[in-house]
C-alpha cells in the first residue's frame, strides 16, 4: 500500500513540472494536427487535399499562390470535359522531359477513346490555342507519347480555391523559407526548455527612497 501512494505522488510531482506540462502538450498538438490531416484526407479520398497553384497557366480562373481544394475521384468517368468555362478542372501527374514528374493543374476540356480506353484533353485557361501532350509517366521517355491524359493519371478535381493563401506554401518549399520555419522553432524550442535567470529588482533602502523624495 505504502508503494503504491509513493508511486502515486511521484507520477504527481512529474505531472506538475513545467517541463513535463510542455511536452505532453505538444505531443497533444501534433497528435491532433495529424489526426485533422489524416482526417481530411479520408474526406476527401486523397493524399492532396490541399495545393498551392505554382504557376500562371490557369489565368484568370486560378493565379499562382492561390490555394486549391481537391476532391479525389472514385470513379473518374465522371470528369466533365468541355471546352472552359464548363469542363472540369482537374489535378494530375504530369512527366515532361525538361522537367520530370509533376502535378498539374489544367482543364479537360476534351475526350478520345483510343483502344477502348477513355482519355483526357486537357489545357490551362491561359493557353489559348496548344492543348498539353502526355508522356508515359512510368517509362518516363519522351518516345512514349499519349494520345492524351489517361484517366488513373488524374488525382482529383478542384472543388474550391482561395487566393494568396498558397503563396505560404509555396514559400516554405523554398530553401529560405526551410531555414525560416527551422530558426523559428529553435527559437521556440529554446524560449520554452532552457530556463534564464531572471535578475532580482534591487529595492532600495528606506532612507535613500526619503532623502530622493525629500529633494524633489
Amino acid at each position: 500500500m505504502a508503494s503504491v501512494q509513493v508511486k502515486k505522488s511521484k507520477l504527481r510531482g512529474a505531472l506538475k513540472n513545467e517541463y513535463v506540462k510542455t511536452a505532453i502538450l505538444i505531443v497533444i498538438i501534433v497528435g491532433s494536427v495529424l489526426s485533422f490531416w489524416l482526417g481530411i484526407r479520408v474526406v476527401f479520398r486523397t493524399e492532396y487535399p490541399f495545393m498551392a497553384v505554382a504557376s500562371p497557366s490557369m489565368v484568370p480562373t486560378l493565379n499562382t499562390g492561390d490555394l486549391i481544394v481537391v476532391q479525389g475521384y472514385v470513379d473518374t468517368s465522371t470528369i466533365y470535359a468541355a471546352a472552359k468555362p464548363y469542363g472540369d478542372i482537374v489535378v494530375f501527374w504530369h512527366w515532361s522531359p525538361g522537367r520530370g514528374l509533376e502535378h498539374w493543374v489544367h482543364r479537360s476540356i476534351g475526350e478520345k477513346m483510343v483502344n477502348g480506353k477513355r482519355y483526357l484533353e486537357t489545357r490551362g485557361d491561359a493557353n489559348l490555342y496548344s492543348s498539353d501532350v502526355h508522356w508515359n509517366i512510368t517509362t518516363q521517355r519522351e518516345t512514349d507519347k499519349l494520345p492524351g491524359l489517361p484517366e488513373e493519371y488524374v488525382i482529383g478535381k478542384v472543388v474550391a480555391s482561395a487566393p494568396v493563401l498558397g503563396q505560404i506554401a509555396l514559400f516554405m518549399q523554398t530553401l529560405e523559407g526551410r531555414i525560416i520555419i527551422i530558426a523559428l522553432v529553435i527559437v521556440l524550442l529554446i524560449a520554452e526548455f532552457i530556463p534564464f535567470p531572471k535578475k532580482d529588482k534591487v529595492k532600495a533602502p528606506e532612507q535613500e527612497q526619503s532623502s530622493v523624495s525629500f529633494f524633489l
